[in-house]
C-alpha cells in the first residue's frame, strides 16, 4: 500500500504542474457550463406582462381579475397593470410595455349572468408564450363559467319549470364565489428539474470528469512506452501496487475535478447543488464509476492515443445517452429508458431529486448505481490492465 502510495504522489505532483490536466479537469467544463446556462433559455425565471381593461365592472369581470388573473401575479409569472382603453391597451403592445392585453367588454356579467354568449378579447404581443398562457387562463375560466351554468341548468330544470334568467344569474354568480371542490396540489418534488445553471454545471462535470479520470491510469501505457515501468518493475515494488498507484491518481483528479467544478458554479455562476452531504456522496459516486470504466478503456489499449481516443468516444457516447446537452425530458421515450445505462443519467437524476429538496436518502439510489457501475468496470478494468505491467 505505502508503495502504492509513492507512485499516486509523484503522479499527482507531475499533474499539478500539467496545463492540459487544467484545461481537461476544471477550465474546459466550467466554461461550456457558462455558455450552456447563458445560450439555452431557462423556464424558471418566465415573466410576463399583462394590460388589464375592465370596460365591464360587473360581478363576474371582478370574479375574473380577482381570481384565476390574480393567481398568475400571486405566483410571480405576470404583472398586471389596468388600461383604460381597447386603444390604450394596444398602444401599450405596441410599444412594448406589455406583452398581452385582455380587454373585458361592457354586458360580459350581465350576458353570463343571463345565459348569453359571453366574449373575451387577448391582444397578443411578441412575446407568443405569453399571449397563449393568457389565452389559456381565459378559455379555463370559460370553462368553469360554462360547467357552472350546465349545473345549475340542470338543478332547475329539475323543479319541472323553465329557469328564471334573474335566478339562473344570481345562482350561477353565487356559484362561480364558491371556492373550487377539488384542488390540485404540487409536489416539488414531482418536477425535479435543476435550475439551467445547475444542470449544465452537473452535465459539464459528469462528461468531463472522464477525461479527467484518464490522466492516471492512462499513465500506464506512458510509463511502458518510456521504459520507466520496466524499472520500476525491477525494484521490490509488485504490478499490484503500480496499478493501485495509478487507479488512486485518476480517482484523486475525478473528485478534485468534480469538487472545483461544485464550488465554482456555486460562487461564480449561482448554482445550486443542494444538501452537501448528498452532493459529496454523489461526487464520490460518480468519481468511481468514471474511474473504473477510464481503467476498463485502457485495458483493451495498446498505446496512449488509443486509450485517449476510445475514452473521448466512450464519454460523449455515454454523455449524449446520459442527457449531458439537453433534459432527458425533452428526449424520446425510448431515449430516456437507454439513458439509464449511463453513468451520467444517474448522477443527473440525482442533482435533479436535491434541486427539489431531497436529501441523502433521496439520492441513495443513484449512488449505489454509480458505486456498482464504478466497482464492476473497474475490477474487469484492472484484471485487462494486468496485461500491461505484467513482465
Amino acid at each position: 500500500m505505502r508503495a502504492a502510495m509513492v507512485i499516486a504522489a509523484k503522479d499527482l505532483r507531475q499533474k499539478i504542474g500539467d496545463r492540459s490536466a487544467l484545461m481537461v479537469a476544471v477550465l474546459a467544463p466550467l466554461g461550456l457550463a457558462f455558455l450552456f446556462s447563458v445560450m439555452i433559455p431557462s423556464e424558471e425565471g418566465f415573466h410576463t406582462h399583462y394590460a388589464i381593461v375592465d370596460l365591464d365592472g360587473g360581478p363576474i369581470a371582478q370574479g375574473l381579475r380577482a381570481g384565476p388573473l390574480q393567481g398568475l401575479a400571486d405566483a410571480g409569472v405576470a404583472t398586471i397593470t389596468a388600461a383604460d382603453s381597447e386603444a390604450a391597451a394596444r398602444a401599450q403592445v405596441d410599444a412594448g410595455d406589455v406583452e398581452a392585453a385582455i380587454v373585458i367588454p361592457t354586458g360580459f356579467s350581465e350576458a353570463i349572468q343571463t345565459g348569453q354568449p359571453a366574449q373575451l378579447l387577448v391582444i397578443g404581443g411578441p412575446s407568443a408564450l405569453s399571449t397563449e398562457i393568457a389565452r389559456t387562463v381565459l378559455t379555463g375560466f370559460g370553462s368553469e363559467v360554462t360547467a357552472v351554468q350546465v349545473g345549475v341548468r340542470a338543478a332547475l330544470g329539475a323543479t319541472g319549470s323553465a329557469p328564471e334568467p334573474a335566478l339562473l344569474g344570481r345562482l350561477a354568480q353565487d356559484a362561480l364565489a364558491l371556492p373550487p371542490p377539488i384542488v390540485v396540489a404540487s409536489d416539488p418534488t414531482a418536477d425535479r428539474q435543476a435550475s439551467s445553471t445547475t444542470y449544465y454545471g452537473a452535465s459539464m462535470a459528469v462528461l468531463f470528469v472522464f477525461f479527467a479520470a484518464q490522466f492516471g491510469v492512462v499513465g500506464l501505457l506512458a510509463e511502458r512506452r518510456t521504459g520507466t515501468l520496466a524499472r520500476m518493475l525491477a525494484s521490490p515494488v509488485g504490478p499490484g501496487a503500480i496499478l493501485l498507484g495509478k487507479v488512486l491518481v485518476s480517482l484523486i483528479l475525478a473528485v478534485v475535478s468534480m469538487s472545483v467544478m461544485v464550488l465554482a458554479t456555486t460562487v461564480l455562476l449561482g448554482a445550486s447543488w443542494g444538501d452537501p452531504v448528498a452532493v459529496t456522496g454523489l461526487v464520490l459516486a460518480v468519481s468511481i464509476a468514471a474511474t473504473g470504466i477510464a481503467t476498463l478503456v485502457v485495458g483493451f489499449a495498446r498505446t496512449e492515443e488509443q486509450a485517449g481516443g476510445a475514452i473521448a468516444i466512450v464519454a460523449l457516447t455515454l454523455a449524449v445517452l446520459g442527457g449531458s446537452f439537453f433534459p432527458l425530458s425533452q428526449a424520446p421515450e425510448g431515449l430516456a429508458s437507454l439513458s439509464l445505462i449511463t453513468p451520467h443519467s444517474w448522477f443527473i437524476r440525482g442533482i435533479n431529486d436535491l434541486a427539489a429538496g431531497g436529501g441523502i436518502q433521496t439520492v441513495a439510489g443513484s449512488i449505489l448505481v454509480l458505486l456498482a457501475v464504478g466497482l464492476v468496470s473497474g475490477a474487469l478494468g484492472l484484471a485487462r490492465a494486468r496485461r500491461v505491467v505484467t513482465p
